[in-house]
């Protein structure tokens, strides 16, 4: 049998797994709750649980796994694996996830932002294919973010780069929950779009979003604006039209700073389709330079919400042929 790579996706809510061959095939994939609020070990014990259980499926011996990647959400080390304090996992604070998921499976273990591993994904198997320089925006209740230079992810010193939805688009702006004034994030997500609907709810009583919601406003989610604006309302297309503007503005900032190739949108918003794209290209492409805006294409996600556990096991990969030792070395998370 080939040799196999693993990635795992960690959030709050679920676990997602997948084995992936060294030919860059997805062997199989599982999901399963989290359980996060029975703290840490039980987390890793049911992310070793579901690694297991993709091995004993598909018949891979242990020595045949090369490594096991794993993207987790919050601030993090990525070259020790320590996990400091990612807000949708109570009681993780300074975690040594490499090493200890090491422990488990005795597998070379490496850890980094969920965000950097699902832009890896697009990159390595998915709509970012064939590039040296890319970036991904993933987009849902907050605003995500990767970045890839000639096939470098961009981490940065202190493993920070690359926070896109805290580009800063307006002066004393919106609070977000970063504690910052004016990111992208507080205007670009569905968090953002759906706080924009609700600010210019009543000015528009004809609208289909008013009739159902102006008593309850803050009931309205991003998928009610999306199927309002399919049915032609015209208050919800240009709430789709506002937050698409104000994604355009970032992208056209990151244009002009990164000269991309491609730009990859994933997320649950993306099910907008051209009510989304459409206009982030117009105001992208109106606001970047020339020349980086022409070769630029913003596209979709090629993996769909699986950008993540793809990526991590590519991560992990390339980590692994780079000579890192993946929580092995017990001294390497301190």
């Amino acid at each position: 049998m080939s040799k196999v790579v693993v990635g795992i996706d960690l959030g709050g809510t679920n676990i997602k797994t997948a084995l992936v061959s060294t030919e860059k095939k997805v062997l199989s994939k599982n999901s399963r709750p989290s359980n996060a609020d029975k703290g840490p070990d039980a987390v890793m014990d049911a992310m070793a649980e579901a690694v297991e259980d993709l091995m004993k499926e598909t018949g891979t011996a242990r020595a045949d796994v090369l490594a096991c990647g794993i993207g987790a959400p919050g601030p993090m080390n990525w070259q020790t694996g320590v996990v400091y304090s990612p807000p949708n996992l109570p009681g993780w604070e300074n975690v040594p996830l490499a090493q200890l998921m090491y422990q488990r499976l005795s597998i070379p273990c490496f850890v980094d932002n969920d965000a950097n591993v699902a832009c890896y994904g697009e990159y390595w198997l998915g709509a970012g294919q064939g590039t040296q320089s890319m970036a991904v925006f993933t987009l849902g209740t907050g605003v995500g973010g990767g970045i890839v230079v000639f096939g470098e992810l961009l981490r940065g010193i202190d493993g920070t780069a690359a926070e896109l939805g805290h580009l800063k688009v307006q002066r004393d702006g919106r609070r977000c929950g970063c504690g910052g004034l004016g990111c992208l994030e507080a205007y670009a997500s569905v968090t953002g779009m759906v706080r924009t609907a609700q600010e210019h709810l009543d000015e528009n009583p004809d609208s289909l979003l008013y009739k159902q919601f102006h008593d309850q406003p803050d009931n309205i989610t991003g998928k009610d604006l999306t199927d309002a604006a399919n049915k032609g309302d015209a208050f919800a297309c240009w709430v789709h039209e506002e937050t698409a503007t104000w994604l355009g503005l970032g992208i056209a900032s990151l244009i002009n700073l990164q000269n991309p190739e491609r730009i990859v949108l994933c997320g649950g918003m993306i099910a907008a389709g051209d009510l989304l794209f459409d206009p982030v290209r117009r105001v992208a492409r109106e606001n970047a330079f020339p020349v980086p805006a022409k070769r630029c294409e913003i596209v979709p996600a090629g993996l769909g919400s699986d950008s993540g556990v793809i990526g991590a096991a590519g991560c992990a990969w390339t980590r692994l042929e780079s000579g890192e030792d993946g929580g092995a070395d017990p001294n390497s998370a301190y």
